[in-house]
């Protein structure tokens, strides 16, 4: 059994090593790279588009091709409520083009089969199965199930933490720029250039899909659709509606910048209250009984060598 839970684990652990090396955005190459190698392969294309193929994890290159030929048998038990979340937590986590939910929802399928399908054979050595082992099988399929989307939901709420981290500084540089006579688009390509990170992605996303031809708007809401952060939402939000009323964006962007930089402040006293709380955990369960046992265990051994050694009919 312990051999059993180690190779499990083993496997697990493993499993969610290859899924998050696999969905890491790869870095394109430059194309100086690119005209490198094709001058190194004699201009053959095919060596090129080989080269490039090979570049990519396991999980890209196998894993998800196989994935997406198994979706045509899972995608009629797929709720469509169910693509939609992982769409959306997809979307969130930056991911969007480089996995599809269907890709997702079908890799759990396959963990769901594979997990439990090892632990089966493994204990198909022992001649009588226990309800031990049914009880890690079943857990087994539980993990690889929830493994894929457990991936995503970590990196959108990761990313999340860090676009709200962003936000109010983010929004002092709109501010600032707006203030200064620029209009909301210019702006927003200042901020873009000027910053690095998962809300100057999205900015960038934005910007892009305004030149291609989406109102404003539009844009900014889908912004927020795709964040999904409740403070960022708010803030475009106000901005489209002062837009459509005809308002000024320098007094809305002003005031929502004050509110985040408010909020942030509150936040940090918020966790520094709850901080005094999370340090009683360790100290009850750790500290107090190790300082119960120093301070009270000499005087409990010598009352029972007291006890031991007392007379019978004393």
């Amino acid at each position: 059994m312990p051999l059993m839970i180690l190779a499990g684990c083993l496997l697990f652990f493993v499993a969610l090593i290859m899924l998050a090396n696999g969905l890491k955005p790869v870095e394109a190459p430059s194309i100086g790279k690119r005209l490198e190698g094709l001058q190194a392969a004699g201009s053959d294309k095919q060596s090129l588009r080989d080269a490039d193929e090979m570049n990519k994890s396991f999980i890209v290159r196998v894993v998800l091709p196989l994935a997406d030929k198994l979706s045509k048998v899972f995608s009629g038990i797929t709720p469509a409520t169910a693509l939609e979340s992982c769409r959306k937590d997809i979307a969130s986590a930056g991911m969007t083009g480089k996995v599809s939910p269907v890709q997702i929802t079908t890799l759990s399928y396959m963990l769901l089969i594979t997990l439990p399908s090892f632990f089966y054979f493994l204990t198909a050595v022992k001649v009588e199965r226990t309800s031990q082992d049914y009880m890690i099988i079943l857990i087994a399929a539980v993990l690889g199930y929830r493994m894929p989307m457990g991936f995503i939901q970590g990196k959108a709420k990761k990313r999340k933490h860090e676009i709200q981290k962003a936000l109010p500084f983010t929004l002092d540089l709109i501010s600032i720029s707006v203030e200064a006579g620029m209009a909301l688009d210019g702006a927003m390509a200042i901020v873009a250039e000027k910053t690095r990170g998962p809300l100057t992605d999205e900015l960038n996303l934005t910007l892009r899909e305004i030149r291609l031809g989406k109102g404003r708007n539009e844009a900014l809401l889908d912004l927020g659709q795709r964040v999904d952060v409740d403070d960022l939402k708010s803030f475009l939000t106000a901005v489209t509606y002062i837009s459509r009323l005809g308002g000024s964006l320098v007094e809305v962007i002003r005031i929502q910048a004050n509110a985040m930089r408010i909020k942030r402040r509150q936040r940090a006293e918020e966790k520094a209250m709850k901080t005094p709380v999370k340090i009683m955990i360790p100290l009850v369960i750790f500290i107090f009984p190790s300082m119960f046992i120093v301070i009270l265990g000499p005087a409990g051994m010598q009352l029972v060598e007291n006890l031991q050694n007392a007379p019978v009919g004393g």
